[in-house]
């Protein structure tokens, strides 16, 4: 039975509009997690502060940090849903309807600056994601400047790419080559610290036993160290651009709010696991004094429930949990024996 009141608009034009309609609403699923985890981070950081002695300014950092990438989501999810109300309800009459005005007007003010917000997201994510990936690798510059470069090169381009659509008519659209180095870094950045985690997982479980090591070298760990959600929906993304397929629509939104997903949520979710204690640390890949530029030797050790902390020389285990042996990690054991007096976090 067919229905008098359907649009006229083919079905290409149709799915167009559509896949932009449910992405703002897939959008809008991630913002509701990211507030739910703002506000997690931002609980635990300022109660985390009060038990700190009052010259630890470190988690000062981390709370600007943290409101910097919420108030980026926060002004990307508003001025897209602004976007779409434009193009819905309050300029419904534009012509060529709705599908044109999603077309035309990419380089109007409110897209250009949800766009920048995005940008900014990804730019400090990227860079948190770079500073994690260097602690795990103990900072071996072989391994951290080429990534580092490809980042400085990657916050130009993504400059650049706001300035060609906020000026459609100057720039000539970038094509498929630039969204695959867009995407290159972050997948990069992935691959080295779940490689890395997953490399010193045996030693970790032989230094501090399997259930005690789930909490650095898990599952989830793994997850949240390298923002992996991020990279896949990348991977899926790069096939439907490289396909011009209109399916890309629903990604692109997705991950703007996996940008709340990998460019908000998953830098929070690393900070509170620094906060807590359950973060790589520098110290936790001390580097040893054998000729390998690769941490062998060291000691580890163990914090309880209280600020302070021991090391000793060989394999013990006191009843209170403390214990220390010649490998190359340092673990803080329990979250609440987190330190940020002085920890290179």
């Amino acid at each position: 039975m067919s229905n008098s009141f359907s649009t006229q608009e083919d079905a290409a034009s149709l799915w167009y509009e559509q896949s932009n309609y449910i992405a703002t609403h897939l959008a809008a699923v991630g913002y509701g997690v990211h507030v739910a985890v703002f506000s997690i981070v931002t609980y635990i950081t300022l109660k985390k502060r009060w038990k700190r002695p009052s010259s630890d300014q470190v988690w000062i950092g981390w709370l600007v940090f943290n409101t910097l990438l919420f108030a980026f989501g926060t002004i990307n999810m508003a001025c897209s849903i602004r976007f779409n109300q434009n193009a819905w309800i309050n300029d419904r009459e534009y012509p060529g309807g709705p599908f044109a005005y999603m077309i035309e007007q990419q380089a109007a003010p409110v897209l250009t600056l949800g766009n920048t917000a995005a940008v900014l997201a990804s730019c400090l994510a990227d860079a948190l994601l770079l500073y994690r990936m260097a602690i795990l690798w103990d900072y071996i510059w072989y391994i951290v400047i080429p990534p580092a470069l490809f980042y400085i090169a990657c916050v130009i381009l993504s400059l650049l790419t706001v300035v060609q659509i906020a000026l459609p008519t100057s720039w000539k659209p970038l094509s498929l080559p630039v969204w695959i180095i867009l995407m290159i870094l972050p997948m990069w950045l992935t691959a080295l610290i779940a490689g890395r985690i997953l490399y010193q997982k045996a030693r970790v479980e032989e230094a501090i036993g399997k259930k005690e090591a789930q909490a650095y070298t898990g599952s989830a760990a793994i997850v949240i160290e390298s923002a992996l959600p991020f990279t896949l929906i990348s991977i899926v993304l790069l096939g439907l651009f490289g396909d011009n397929n209109t399916g890309q629509n629903l990604f692109v939104a997705l991950m703007v709010q996996i940008e709340l997903i990998y460019e908000c949520i998953a830098p929070e979710m690393i900070i509170l696991r620094v906060i807590l204690g359950r973060a790589w640390t520098r110290k936790t890949l001390a580097r040893g004094s054998g000729g390998s530029n690769l941490p062998v030797h060291s000691q580890i050790e163990f914090a309880s429930g209280g600020d302070s902390s021991h090391t000793v020389n060989s394999i013990t285990r006191s009843d209170n949990g403390d214990a220390s042996l010649p490998v190359s990690y340092l673990y803080q054991k329990e979250p609440s024996g987190v330190d940020f007096h002085g920890a290179d976090i």
